[in-house]
């Protein structure tokens, strides 16, 4: 089979480097580097054949030594902890990611019970219920500073030449600006670009409120239902939340794993076991599309 591989970090540095992204603190660094270490390690607990003792010893290495960056840290009075916990949520997307489609595969093969990673089968299955939402190359982010990458429930103001990406303010633009130049193409459009979707980040910055006349755009990725449906649900950004149906019939019409939601005037619901996403009430339901 083909081997499967996340260029996500690797990635990210590049764009840190080059300046289009405000870079992490070196705290940032070492929790994402704890953080994969121990997430693999549970991983690699579910693999089967088991990955050989001298894996296991590796990984435990980059754990310690991560963690013992983190504790220095720590003691220098920075807040590691939270660094800590958004890189353990970041890196737990990938292992739901991967739940989402070995439940779409046991569908398909009720049968069997081997699921072989990587190849071309792996890629339908991530593009029939894992992929994000496609957005529009055509419209522009106006709620999520492109350099800085913090949400905002208040419109940012955008680039004036390609009108498509926006700043929290002139230091965050102008700090962008050495690398977005050579990217910045001039809008030619006779009126504005259209905004895209929301992501969970930008909804979540409403406070709770009503996200009026936006609109959520999500994929059912993880079916998690029990007495209501509830799904792990991705943003265009790959952000995963989860939706819960508190409608009538504890269930969203049309809802099944894979599905495209849309949900116009969308609202960020904490759950009281700790987790947040949104919570689907029977008024909700005529502002929500599933296709």
């Amino acid at each position: 089979h083909e081997c499967c591989m996340s260029f996500d970090v690797t990635n990210r540095m590049a764009e840190e480097e080059a300046g289009l992204i405000k870079k992490r603190t070196p705290w940032e660094v070492a929790a994402e580097e704890k953080a994969i270490a121990y997430v693999s390690l549970r991983g690699m607990e579910r693999m089967h054949p088991r990955p050989s003792e001298a894996v296991f010893a590796m990984n435990r290495k980059y754990l310690e030594d991560a963690d013992k960056k983190l504790q220095k840290f720590a003691r220098e009075g920075h807040d590691v902890e939270t660094a800590f916990r958004k890189a353990v949520e970041k890196q737990q997307e990938s292992t739901l990611q991967m739940d989402a489609m070995t439940q779409a595969w046991r569908k398909e093969n009720p049968h069997s019970n081997t699921f072989e990673v990587g190849g071309p089968e792996t890629q339908r299955l991530y593009e029939q219920v894992a992929a994000p939402p496609k957005s529009s190359s055509r419209r522009g982010d106006f709620y999520t500073c492109d350099y800085c990458k913090k949400p905002s429930a208040a419109e940012l103001k955008c680039c004036a030449r390609c009108k498509k990406v926006a700043y929290c303010n002139k230091d965050c633009q102008k700090a962008a600006w050495k690398a977005h130049k050579k990217t910045c193409i001039p809008w030619t459009g006779t009126k504005d670009p259209k905004e895209l979707a929301l992501t969970w980040d930008e909804l979540e910055a409403f406070g709770g409120f009503p996200a009026e006349g936006k609109v959520l755009e999500i994929r059912a990725m993880l079916d998690e239902s029990m007495v209501r449906q509830v799904f792990q649900c991705k943003d265009r950004l790959g952000k995963l939340r989860r939706i819960a149906a508190y409608t009538n019939s504890r269930g969203i019409p049309g809802l099944q794993q894979g599905s495209i939601i849309k949900w116009k005037n969308p609202k960020f619901h904490y759950f009281m076991d700790g987790s947040s996403g949104a919570r689907i009430e029977e008024e909700d339901l005529p502002n929500i599309t599933v296709s």
